[in-house]
């Protein structure tokens, strides 16, 4: 595990290599950071231990090649600039889930806190179902206090979920779509998917964790090889997908994405207040249409058909079927592509 912000030294260094066109003399780190060079090198050392690529030559110094494809505190940072949402990041690279690590720091009191992760064990999604969550991915939660009131919580998941789409969409030009109520989608096949859960008392939220799960640099082979039936479902599995796969098996560049998206979040959930404003803007990047409503599990489950013109107010979904127009605040939805 990495906390963030103990690693202040080397976020130090690391900036003055990357502030340097060239070399940056030894000496002159030493300096600045006020350690001796021993203490320059050590750190060189460990930069090269966690995967960057630093040339050095006698007389000249040091140079950054290249930086690894690692969600590390400091890189995060330094992408995301300042931020009111993100004070401190704590990296793991396998974890059993960062939902639950996050839940149990948030019961601490911790606040604007990300926890990340290159690889989750026991990745959970909605109702409970597994996540694969393989080395290659997106995989954080974030401890946030929302300014909304308990009675507008039910929007956050498809807030979310527009943040993820405006990244997605933004970063790589891709047509990410909202699948109600947590997912999204890119050509009908899921890329992302969203979990929240909040501590409420007396009608007011004391915390929130933000748990995103993206398919960026993973093969789509390596997903569903690992899915058994039940992950899957029973009923109406419309597949996966990644950023990598629908960019040609291009690699994104995962630092600058989770930056992008934590200032897309951030500006979402700043302007919550604002409901019609958020809401129409769902409502423009919800993918609508023929679907079949499934409610329970395995061989029980009730499955209806209908067609989904919109959403309402409170983040249910309206679905016109053979019993009229009716609003579905539970259960799962599949789109019936018919292209």
């Amino acid at each position: 595990m990495i906390v963030g912000s103990k690693k202040a030294r080397l976020k130090d260094l690391l900036g003055m290599l990357r502030a340097s066109k060239g070399y940056v003399s030894g000496e002159y780190m030493s300096r600045m950071l006020n350690i001796s060079r021993e203490a320059v090198w050590k750190q060189i050392s460990m930069l090269r231990g966690y995967g960057y690529s630093i040339d050095a030559k006698p007389r000249l110094g040091y140079m950054l090649i290249d930086r690894p494809d690692r969600l590390y505190p400091w890189e995060i940072m330094y992408e995301l600039g300042g931020s009111s949402m993100v004070k401190e990041i704590i990296y793991h690279d396998d974890v059993t889930s960062t939902q639950d690590v996050a839940l149990r720091l948030a019961e601490e009191g911790k606040d604007s806190m990300l926890v990340v992760a290159e690889k989750q064990s026991k990745g959970r999604g909605r109702l409970s179902r597994r996540w694969i969550s393989p080395y290659g991915g997106v995989w954080f939660s974030l401890i946030t206090k929302p300014r909304v009131s308990v009675r507008n919580a039910t929007i956050l998941s498809l807030a979310t979920a527009l943040a993820v789409c405006k990244s997605i969409n933004g970063s790589f030009n891709l047509p990410a779509r909202i699948k109600w109520p947590n997912d999204v989608v890119i050509n009908y096949r899921k890329v992302a998917g969203i979990l929240i859960d909040m501590s409420v008392e007396h009608d007011v939220i004391n915390y929130c964790v933000i748990g995103i799960g993206v398919n960026a640099n993973v093969s789509i082979e390596s997903i569903e090889g690992m899915m058994s039936d039940e992950d899957k479902g029973y009923h109406y599995y419309y597949g996966s997908t990644s950023l990598m796969h629908e960019m040609g098996n291009k690699a994104v560049d995962r630092v600058k994405f989770v930056a992008s998206l934590l200032r897309e979040l951030e500006g979402i959930y700043s302007r919550l207040s604002y409901k019609a404003e958020i809401l129409a803007s769902i409502r423009a990047m919800m993918l609508l249409g023929p679907v079949s409503i499934i409610e329970g599990e395995g061989k029980d489950a009730r499955i209806r058909d209908g067609i989904a013109v919109d959403v309402d107010d409170d983040g249910s979904l309206l679905v016109k079927s053979n019993e009229g127009m009716e609003k579905v605040i539970s259960g799962y939805i599949h789109i019936r592509y018919e292209g």
